[in-house]
């Protein structure tokens, strides 16, 4: 390569890294995009749907004040009682019957030998607890099923919930709204919220993919993913119970709140009248990040008569994005892990859910001695197996090609004036000896499907959390070997180097096809550096996949080139 292209291709890398930390600043100063009704916020003190004011900072502060300040709390102590079967742990309030706290025991907090469990806690901001009754100091009992929560709320009314656990992460409470009185009970509208999902200790976050979400679920719209729409909602810091985002007036059936590992999902029988999500953010200007989501379904006004009984039943999902688990809950719950692509991409779900879920069944299938890594490269030659016809029809195009050049230069010196006769004759070349120009590209292309399918798949399964493999720690993250020792970057990551490095090998010993040959070169230089800049932060299980990939191509070509020799 010579001096002059090496400097062309230096240019380029620094305009591309230029073009990736500019244009977003410069889309939004000249190509703004419409205010979205998302944006609206309402306070807790009041109804959520009755009065939604702007989202200026200043409403913002003030809502988050009046909410504290008008928060009040039985004076009697605060009890417990704990609720538990092999998988999880809750903990119980009698204050409102609100969860608290739930462990999963199945699953370590931090990637060592001796880290307690998962606690995913909600103090700050009690799950399940009614938004728009007043917080009673209930009693709370031990029943033959599980739980029960009895509170007087005045005037001869009362609410009796029922706690019990179905399954392995499935609650459900029965909530029995008792009048006893002589006067009908305007039971006010309700919100029932879930409790906060942070990121989990240790998770790094990739460039311009957030790991927390809200997504709701309505028979007409389907499921929708709300964490893709977070930056449209209003840059200051939305704080939990206290100024919700009015994202939806529609019926749910389902909300859910999510991190990357784990999820509340909340179900209401015969679903609710909307929702609203809490959003809390951390940093300053460009480095605000989302920290917190929350998310609550709305119930609407009851008239309850006098001595008459209004029950309501609610199921509440705690617990790991596990696909297996998930897809018994029904009504799309699955979804929560993201596999169906929506909005523009949604055509191409018939083709790439199906892949998304063959190659969940082969990680969780091929992981020999319960090692994920092994699975992931098992996984890799099954793909490569698969794929062989069209990367070797690739890969023959592409000799085939080489051969013809000569002719081809020919073509362009004869015809040196005349491009339009150029490729006329050039085609005609191609289809004399039944070259497809394309066919180059095919070893490439035919991965690329499997490459998106495997991102999802990878960004939120369980199952690579914490699955160390070789020198990586765990699978789901960066290596981040060294971290905060590396200049610029951080951490050293030796996988998307030796992807760098075996990419560079694989074009080498590529055939060039048709084209430049100065081009070909500068692009086998850029390409392995474009796709280290890409990969550097990526989970070190994907990052593992296309190498191993890259890896088999090369001992591919290696023996077939011995063949030929």
């Amino acid at each position: 390569m010579k001096k002059n292209d090496f400097i062309i291709v230096a240019i380029l890398i620094v305009m591309m890294f230029g073009w990736m930390k500019y244009y977003p600043a410069l889309e939004k100063k000249y190509f703004p995009r419409p205010e979205q009704p998302v944006a609206q916020v309402a306070p807790a003190t009041e109804s959520p749907v009755e009065q939604i004011v702007p989202a200026a900072a200043a409403a913002i502060e003030q809502a988050v004040v009046l909410a504290a300040s008008e928060v009040k709390l039985p004076s009697v102590p605060e009890q417990y009682l704990t609720l538990a079967n092999d998988d999880i742990e809750l903990t119980i309030s009698s204050y409102g019957g609100a969860v608290v706290s739930a462990v999963l025991k199945n699953y370590p907090e931090l990637n060592e030998d001796d880290s307690g469990p998962v606690i995913l806690d909600f103090e700050a901001a009690p799950a399940l607890r009614y938004d728009g009754l007043p917080i009673s100091a209930g009693i709370l009992e031990e029943t033959a099923e599980g739980l029960r929560y009895t509170a007087a709320l005045g005037d001869g009314r009362f609410l009796e919930r029922t706690f019990k656990l179905d399954g392995e992460y499935q609650l459900t409470l029965q909530d029995s709204f008792i009048n006893s009185s002589s006067i009908p009970w305007a039971l006010p509208e309700l919100r029932l919220p879930t409790g906060p999902m942070g990121n989990p200790p240790g998770t790094t976050a990739m460039k311009g993919v957030s790991s927390l979400g809200v997504d709701s679920f309505a028979p007409v719209d389907g499921v929708t993913h709300w964490g893709k729409k977070f930056r449209k909602l209003a840059p200051g810091v939305l704080q939990f119970t206290s100024t919700p985002a009015i994202v939806a007036s529609s019926p749910v059936d389902w909300i859910a709140a999510k991190n990357k590992f784990f999820v509340q999902i909340l179900n209401a029988e015969g679903g609710a009248k909307g929702f609203d999500l809490s959003l809390r953010r951390e940093g300053e200007g460009k480095k605000m990040a989302p920290a917190e989501v929350s998310a609550a379904l709305l119930f609407d006004k009851e008239l309850i008569g006098e001595n008459e009984t209004f029950t309501r039943s609610t199921r509440a999902y705690i617990g790991p994005k596990d696909f297996g688990v998930l897809k018994t809950q029904g009504m799309e719950q699955v979804e929560v892990m993201e596999f169906k692509s929506t909005g523009f991409w949604g055509f191409m779900n018939p083709v790439m859910y199906p892949i998304k879920k063959a190659l969940l069944w082969g990680l969780i299938h091929f992981a020999v001695f319960g090692n994920y890594g092994i699975a992931i490269l098992l996984l890799t030659i099954l793909v490569r197996v698969i794929f062989w016809p069209l990367t070797h029809k690739g890969t023959e195009s592409m000799r085939r090609m080489q051969a013809l050049q000569p002719e081809m230069k020919a073509i362009k010196e004869k015809y040196k004036d005349n491009p339009q006769r150029v490729q006329q004759e050039t085609m005609a070349l191609y289809k004399e000896h039944k070259v497809n120009p394309m066919g180059g590209c095919l070893p490439m292309f035919v991965q690329i499907p499997v490459f998106i399918a495997l991102f999802t798949v990878l960004r939120s399964a369980i199952e690579l959390r914490f699955s160390g493999f070789l020198w990586i720690s765990d699978l789901s993250e960066p290596e981040n070997l060294f971290a905060g020792m590396i200049p610029v970057v951080g951490s050293l990551n030796i996988l998307p180097i030796l992807m760098a490095a075996t990419m560079m090998w694989q074009q080498k010993l590529t055939p060039s096809g048709a084209g430049d040959a100065q081009q070909q070169k500068m692009m086998a230089v850029m390409m392995p550096v474009m796709m280290l800049f890409f990969f550097y932060s990526m989970p070190s299980g994907l990052v593992l996949y296309w190498t191993t990939s890259q890896v088999l191509m090369i001992i591919q070509m290696l023996i077939k080139k011995k063949k030929e020799a």
